[in-house]
């Protein structure tokens, strides 16, 4: 239990504590996700690293604030996903999968006599205190975001949030409705993102040969309005919201956004379920105004044997380190996957990536003008690999190619 817990400092003043647990997550290959759970006023938006105090050291900690989650509808709770930390310095609570809450609509652990472990610090100490859940209203020994456990398995089951607006009801919640509130929609087959256009009228959404590919898999509304995917689209000039509604999970994503310069929202595209998805060509190929695709983080690609040309022509992106995580393992054909990235210069955090069975590397970097540093890849095992023809070539920046 040692280091589960952890007191929040900003500015050298405490916030309050938080703890952190591995929750389900269904797009991520390991299944869950770490993350940090606290109340909403203790993690501040602006902040990408927090000072937490474990048996009085301070350690910082990054946070990543683009996942973070609301999960009740005071906007008391938030959980977001923190980074690993290779110094292990900390510690996950356990679920507790048995004591879950039956009724949706009744969220908190309201049981006058029920009887529970509450986590909280005695004077800078970790202590675990026996009590019934009424014990904790108004209890000013207790911080909220305190972890409540399972007296029968002493894994968690709820969080101490403080009383809501005098109710008194509202001073706890169950584990599991934060759990399925920051999951919603991971298993939804609907996906809305947000397409710009400086035009009225038809404009391409999707490239020609996902659209013929995958005329009865998918359904398309428009502004409200369904649409036939085979046809083209009729768009307002300036944001046009669009819901995909997949009705075969093995859809096949080629080309999917072929030569769609205009498309920069993807968030959503995080709700796409890649496991049994084999081709990826050409999926952005063009996306010329795509600057973010930290959505693509935990997409699950292990049965990808075809990533070519998948980011060709993404002139705004810089970054692709979220893609860390990625299994490419099975992937044989990695030719001009990020040509013309003209503005990538950082690619470090691939350096972990599976190429063992890649043939064909050609151009796969080429056009990179801003690309100056390959060392990290070293550990690439390219031993299979038949063609590396014009790999980095146009990569204007780099100097040295050492490792």
């Amino acid at each position: 239990m040692n280091n589960c817990l952890c007191e929040i400092y900003q500015k050298n003043a405490k916030l309050g504590i938080g703890f952190f647990c591995k929750i389900p997550y269904p797009n991520n290959n390991a299944n869950f996700l770490p993350v940090l759970i606290a109340n909403n006023n203790i993690l501040n938006e602006n902040n990408k690293y927090i000072k937490s105090v474990f048996n009085n050291k301070v350690k910082e900690i990054k946070i990543d604030n683009s996942r973070k989650k609301y999960i009740n509808p005071d906007n008391s709770i938030s959980i977001i996903e923190i980074k690993p930390n290779k110094d292990k310095i900390f510690n996950y609570l356990e679920l507790d999968e048995n004591d879950l809450y039956e009724n949706k609509e009744n969220l908190e652990l309201e049981y006058e006599n029920k009887s529970i472990y509450i986590m909280h610090y005695i004077n800078e100490t970790l202590s675990v205190s026996y009590c019934i859940i009424n014990d904790l209203i108004n209890n000013k020994k207790i911080e909220y975001g305190s972890p409540i456990l399972s007296l029968k398995t002493f894994k968690i089951m709820g969080i101490y949030k403080g009383n809501c607006q005098n109710n008194i009801k509202n001073h706890s919640m169950f584990i599991k409705y934060i759990i399925d509130k920051f999951n919603e929609g991971k298993n939804k087959n609907e996906i809305n993102i947000i397409y710009t256009t400086d035009k009225e009228g038809d404009e391409d959404i999707f490239g020609e040969d996902f659209v013929e590919n995958n005329n009865n898999n998918i359904e398309l509304i428009i502004n409200g309005n369904k649409n036939n995917l085979i046809n083209r689209y009729k768009l307002k000039k300036g944001e046009n919201n669009i819901k995909i509604i997949i009705k075969n999970e093995n859809s096949n994503l080629e080309s999917m956004f072929y030569k769609c310069k205009s498309l920069k929202n993807i968030k959503e595209l995080e709700y796409l379920k890649t496991k049994d998805i084999k081709n990826f060509v050409l999926m952005f190929f063009g996306c010329s105004s795509l600057l973010d695709i930290k959505c693509l983080q935990n997409w699950n690609v292990s049965n990808g044997n075809d990533f070519s040309w998948i980011f060709k022509g993404c002139s705004s992106l810089s970054d692709v380190n979220e893609l860390k995580n990625w299994n490419v393992s099975k992937g044989n054909n990695f030719s001009s996957m990020f040509e013309g990235c003209s503005l990538l210069s950082d690619i470090k955090e691939l350096n972990n990536w599976n190429v063992s069975n890649g043939n064909n590397f050609s151009s796969m970097f080429e056009g990179c003008s801003s690309l100056s540093d390959i060392k990290k890849l070293q550990n690439w095992n390219v031993s299979n690999g038949n063609d590396f023809s014009w790999m980095f070539y146009g990569c204007s920046s780099l100097s040295s190619i050492k490792g």
